[in-house]
């Protein structure tokens, strides 16, 4: 890049800044196009218009930035955290799921209110144990007019939630931004989305949201967010029996094997079932060893990451067609699609 371009780029980059977005991981998502573009104003103000509709900012008659005007949302937070501190995170979220829904081929048809019927349809899909792991939740999801989006790492300067869900182009759209290879650990974050979906939590105004900073199972006081998580247990513990152990945890490959044999005979994930007992088992830190036996369970069930599934299923869901080119390539280097 010459001197001339750098220059021109120094006042985005800080308004970029100002706005809440993280240049250093911004700058890989911007189009091929862009360091040909700042040769000259006009190609600047091609390339500013290119962030502001991809990044979810508002860009001004000046050249500066600033945080998209969305509605207000009802933002789920943990103690100690202002919404603010996730608004710019929802922004860049918002514009990445605007696209995913307009280029989304199945109409959106509904939800069913209750969790038996969306655990129906999701163990329809699975060929073998019946559990509902994520890939058929996933899948189940986007059957019913409702993607899902994995954004693990939103280029933004403040806090990103674990899960949101939000109303854009006449359907809802799921976005999940906790980053975690181990896909069991994303199970119950998106059971608990479209609980919110389901039971009608979310309105139908263009934009309107719920963002969960934090997915939790604990009492919160917040009728919406306990609804929501009732809604997820019964998708994915459908006679309510935890795993648990009485005295000593056996070690991880035990675990492993032993969470296997519960969730044949419960109908429960393997890997949801160790870490929910993990959750609730008291007085010591179980999570290492949660984590450990979940790796093992990721291989003897030969589960994909994350990203690669939810990746597939949006290739497998949307109209590559309908997307612009410099918008299709955006979400390929998201790994979106």
């Amino acid at each position: 890049m010459n001197q001339a371009a750098t220059t021109r780029l120094r006042p985005m980059k800080k308004a970029a800044k100002l706005a809440g977005l993280k240049w250093s991981a911004v700058q890989p998502c911007l189009p091929d196009w862009h360091e040909q573009a700042l040769e000259h104003e006009a190609g600047l103000m091609e390339l500013e218009g290119f962030v502001s509709r991809h990044l979810g900012v508002r860009l001004n008659p000046d050249g500066t930035f600033e945080r998209s005007g969305l509605p207000d949302a009802r933002f789920k937070t943990v103690s100690g955290t202002a919404a603010e501190e996730v608004s710019t995170a929802r922004g860049f979220a918002t514009a990445v799921a605007r696209f995913v829904a307009a280029a989304t081929t199945t109409p959106w048809r509904g939800l069913p209110r209750k969790a038996s019927v969306v655990r129906e349809q999701a163990l329809r899909l699975r060929n073998g144990d019946r559990w509902v792991d994520f890939p058929a939740l996933l899948e189940t999801s986007w059957r019913a007019g409702v993607p899902v989006v994995y954004l693990p790492q939103p280029p933004v300067t403040g806090k990103k939630m674990d899960g949101m869900v939000t109303f854009l182009g006449g359907r809802p759209v799921v976005i999940l931004c906790k980053e975690q290879k181990l896909a069991e650990w994303m199970v119950y974050i998106l059971a608990h989305e479209l609980g919110h979906i389901a039971l009608s939590h979310l309105g139908d105004g263009e934009g309107e949201a719920i963002v969960d900073e934090t997915v939790s199972e604990e009492q919160s006081g917040d009728a919406q967010e306990e609804e929501a998580n009732g809604f997820a247990n019964r998708i994915l513990v459908p006679d309510g029996i935890p795993l648990t152990f009485s005295g000593t945890w056996p070690k991880a490959e035990k675990l492993a094997q032993s969470a296997i044999e519960f969730g044949r005979l419960h109908g429960v994930s393997p890997g949801h079932a160790v870490l929910n007992a993990a959750k609730h088992t008291t007085g010591t830190n179980l999570y290492p060893l949660a984590m450990a036996a979940l790796k093992l369970i990721n291989t003897t069930l030969g589960e994909a990451p994350t990203a690669e599934l939810c990746c597939e299923a949006a290739r497998r869901h949307l109209d590559a067609d309908a997307l612009k080119p410099d918008t299709r390539d955006y979400l390929e280097k998201l790994r979106v699609i």
